[in-house]
């Protein structure tokens, strides 16, 4: 991306000691003079696609903003950094939201000012925020690097649901069914805090400063970044075990996303720490002179053969762990799940839910991090609420860098990822025995309220039983006490590939059912009503003009017991 830029000139004036203009005062205008031109690392198409869906991800969650970092990990190029709510630049007095508008007339002119100034705040890297269990990463690859720790040693750590420190219960997200005996692999894939707490116990607070050094946490990262805030963090000589315990799960203590995406793309660059790269190229417009920003290597902070490890065990997050909501069909993705909730007496600030991802996790050419503020919707959590997210924009942004998919067969009009099994009819059985059913077929399963699972019957379920869907297929279960049916916003599928499809519609909680491939031409609704035969016709005619139809099993609102989506492949 390439800025042109010139000044527009200026005028110094004599002002007095509250910078008001002195009356009568002497001017002098500054001619304006030519700017250089400045070549940024950011992709325009890149970028397009992170704004798209964090509006989209701010606006579904009801969050009051967020923000996208895309990085390559290689050189520290920065692909994309957007952030949400945002501005026309060529408007920036322009206010962004309908509730600053609302008390724009009621405000002072410094409140305006202040307003203003934080309506263009780049949030990536001006504002710090706790970044909760992604910092994991951080923790992990200390115990590795010191030899503390092995991936998959079973005993190593005991969840019991909390880690009582300094007589206060730090709890487990699972503390009514805590996990017991884990690995480190497992700690991270379940998002354990008392494994955590235990490991930075293992590894203590002077060599974890040591690592945060490493890993460039404590200063800013480039100085082309405008404004860029610091990290915040506990004195290392004043630390107790109550803030050892906190930060080694990433609270308590604050940093910058800009700073979290460059310690995390240096696991993903083989332990080596770029420095992040936002300016390519400076050219002085006057002479012609061209400077070349080169990529900057920091250090070296863990060695290879930990950050291959981590890498492995970060991948294994998003198959079996909380990371599932990032998969992308086709490439190996590794990450961490992040939800930091607010101090006790500064609750206004909401909880952050965030994700962190890197792929494909061997050559890796992307990093992203998608941070969303104080979400209000259905769930708080960064796997629910940013993973989807990092889904969608990974679907688009690896093809269009050319990375190579393991399911690409464009010969074919058969994809093997498009296998499917008949959902069984699990209504009249408990909900554990559904479950279980449901489970060994490959199901997922979703069920509203907390009921005993061993008494309960299954009244409904959304799919019918019958319908032939894709493995990892959601299957919600309704009973008699719970029945109310959430409304699915379908997204807009038109122009995206087979793979892209199917992990947009997934990342929307709806069931697909492909038949065929190809690239979308168009999208609608048909009621389930429609005869067998008319839709076998249907099929047919689409058929002979090379056309191909995907059916999508969604949640209507209440009231509709069922419909299906068709989209047009060419």
């Amino acid at each position: 991306m390439i800025f042109f830029l010139e000044l527009l000139g200026k005028i110094l004036a004599s002002t007095d000691s509250v910078n008001s203009e002195i009356p009568n005062g002497e001017q002098t205008y500054v001619q304006a003079q030519i700017g250089s031109d400045v070549t940024l690392t950011i992709d325009v198409n890149i970028q397009s696609i992170a704004e798209k869906y964090l509006s989209q991800a701010v606006t579904d969650n009801k969050a009051d903003g967020g923000n996208v970092i895309i990085m390559n990990p290689n050189n520290g190029d920065v692909l994309a950094m957007a952030t949400y709510p945002d501005y026309n630049l060529n408007e920036p007095f322009t206010i962004n939201t309908a509730e600053l508008k609302k008390k724009w007339n009621k405000m002072s002119s410094q409140e305006r000012s202040d307003a203003l100034f934080n309506m263009w705040k780049n949030t990536a890297v001006q504002s710090t925020y706790e970044p909760g269990s992604t910092f994991k990463i951080i923790t992990a690859a200390a115990g590795l690097e010191e030899g503390l720790i092995t991936p998959d040693n079973k005993k190593d750590f005991y969840c019991s649901g909390s880690e009582d420190i300094l007589g206060t219960k730090i709890r487990c997200w699972r503390y009514y069914n805590p996990h017991g005996h884990q690995s480190l692999r497992d700690a991270l894939a379940n998002s354990c805090n008392p494994a955590f707490i235990q490991l930075g116990q293992k590894i203590g607070e002077h060599t974890l400063y040591k690592y945060y050094k490493g890993f460039g946490l404590f200063d800013t990262t480039n100085p082309y970044f405008y404004g860029e805030s610091n990290s915040v963090f506990f004195d290392e000589d004043n630390i107790n075990e109550f803030n050892l315990a906190t930060m080694s799960f990433g609270q308590r203590f604050t940093i910058t996303p800009i700073q979290l995406t460059t310690a995390i793309s240096a696991v993903a660059n083989e332990g080596v720490l770029m420095q992040p790269r936002i300016v390519k190229e400076i050219k002085d417009t006057s002479t012609g002179a061209v400077t070349t920003i080169e990529p900057k290597e920091v250090r070296q902070v863990i060695s290879k053969e930990t950050a291959e490890t981590l890498m492995d065990m970060l991948q294994y997050v998003v198959d079996e762990g909380t990371g599932k909501y990032a998969q992308v069909t086709g490439y190996s993705v590794g990450g961490k799940t992040g939800t930091s909730e607010p101090l006790a007496d500064n609750e206004d600030e909401g909880y952050v839910a965030s994700f962190i991802a890197m792929s494909p996790t061997v050559n890796t050419q992307v990093v992203v991090l998608v941070t969303i503020y104080d979400p209000k919707g259905d769930s708080i959590q960064g796997s629910q609420v940013a993973g989807p997210v990092v889904n969608q924009i990974l679907s688009e942004v690896l093809p269009y860098l050319g990375v190579a998919s393991s399911s690409d067969n464009s010969d074919s009009s058969v994809d093997t990822s498009t296998e499917t099994t008949i959902l069984p009819d699990v209504r009249n059985k408990t909900i554990a025995e559904a479950k279980e059913l449901l489970k060994e077929s490959g199901f997922n399963v979703k069920i509203a309220g907390d009921e005993d699972e061993d008494k309960t019957l299954v009244t409904d379920q959304v799919p019918k039983p019958g319908v032939s869907l894709l493995e990892d297929s959601t299957i919600y279960l309704y009973t008699s006490n719970n029945n109310v049916r959430s409304n699915t916003k379908v997204p807009n599928l038109k122009g995206m590939s087979t793979a892209q499809v199917i992990n947009s519609i997934q990342a929307s909680n709806l069931n697909v059912v492909l038949d065929g491939s190809g690239t979308v031409v168009s999208q609608d609704i048909a009621s389930r009503k429609r005869s067998r035969t008319r839709l076998c016709n249907y099929c047919y005619n689409a058929k002979r003009k090379s056309y191909w139809i995907l059916k999508i099993y969604g949640i209507p609102k209440k009231g509709i017991p069922f419909f299906s989506y068709y989209f047009y492949f060419t």
